[in-house]
């Protein structure tokens, strides 16, 4: 045990040290940023923040990227002539917290009609967790329908009903679960910023056609209901949402994917990235269907 912990100036160094690192590897291979985040499976607008050493990456994040890059998680550190055995012990110690206060839940935000619902509840089949909804939470703890607490309060006591809901599931809840996050809370700061610290959060996008062509397959035909604009009006919001969606950890597009094939790619990405995290229980891997079972789309 030591007796004086380091400054948090010394991690800042070594974050700004990660950043250089992380630069120089990716030119030396001549990788862009896309190539190096489709590797190590991160979205694009996560590495720019590693590299611009804004982020506060996760001891997974880290292990993901040197493997990316074909080096040991030292060598990508390279934080030897930095750092004393101290500070070292130090910086270990704070990337293993972060697993271990982290919570087991996987949140899934994209706009409606990139497979939220459907794929939520099938990955959270085969993992063996639970599955919420935050819409419904949002609910059963106020007892009022969704369209009356928008009546009633307005979109920000809506977004302060998000903010409230979520730390009251991360102070309640010690179950693992996938939980569906509506498509408008990556621009509710508070919210969003609590829910990438507890949970890893993965992006689901797709084409604005395939969303509004999903969300009319589930019955609901008003975006295009008298709305010649509709379809202008979704790629606006899909514009001005897309660099919050970015923030997610993780990204996954199910454009043009059938059902099964968009489950086993969700689920292979899941697992590999709870893979370095010793609580997590691994159930049977079960891609694919065993019945051999016609695939379906996404709805």
């Amino acid at each position: 045990m030591h007796t004086s912990q380091p400054l948090p100036t010394e991690y800042e160094r070594i974050v700004a040290q990660l950043s250089r690192t992380l630069r120089s590897e990716r030119a030396n291979r001549r990788l862009s940023r896309y190539e190096l985040a489709q590797r190590a499976q991160l979205s694009e607008r996560y590495l720019a923040q590693l590299e611009s050493g804004v982020a506060n990456p996760s001891l997974t994040v880290l292990t993901r990227l040197a493997e990316a890059l074909n080096l040991s998680l030292l060598q990508l550190l390279d934080i030897a002539a930095l750092v004393t055995p101290t500070q070292a012990e130090y910086l270990i110690e704070r990337l293993q917290s972060r697993v271990a206060t982290r919570h087991l839940g996987i949140a899934l935000v994209g706009l409606r009609g990139a497979g939220k619902t459907t794929l939520g509840r099938l990955l959270a089949d085969r993992l063996d967790w639970k599955f919420f909804r935050l819409t419904e939470l949002i609910t059963e703890r106020t007892q009022i329908p969704l369209d009356e607490l928008f009546s009633l309060g307005g979109d920000a006591a809506f977004r302060r009903l998000e903010l409230e809901t979520l730390q009251q599931l991360i102070d309640t809840s010690d179950d693992q679960f996938v939980i569906e996050i509506g498509g408008g809370l990556v621009t509710n700061r508070p919210a969003y910023e609590l829910l990438r610290r507890h949970w890893i959060t993965i992006w689901l996008s797709t084409s604005p056609e395939e969303h509004m062509e999903r969300v009319i397959a589930q019955g609901d035909v008003r975006p295009m209901h008298g709305n010649a604009r509709a379809m202008d009006e979704l790629r606006a919001i899909l514009n001005e949402r897309t660099p919050f969606y970015e923030a997610a950890e993780l990204h996954l597009s199910t454009s043009n994917q059938q059902l099964e094939a968009s489950l086993n790619a969700l689920e292979q990405l899941v697992r590999q990235h709870l893979a370095a995290d010793g609580r997590y229980q691994h159930p049977p891997t079960s891609f694919g269907r065993a019945d051999g079972t016609e695939e379906t789309h996404l709805s």
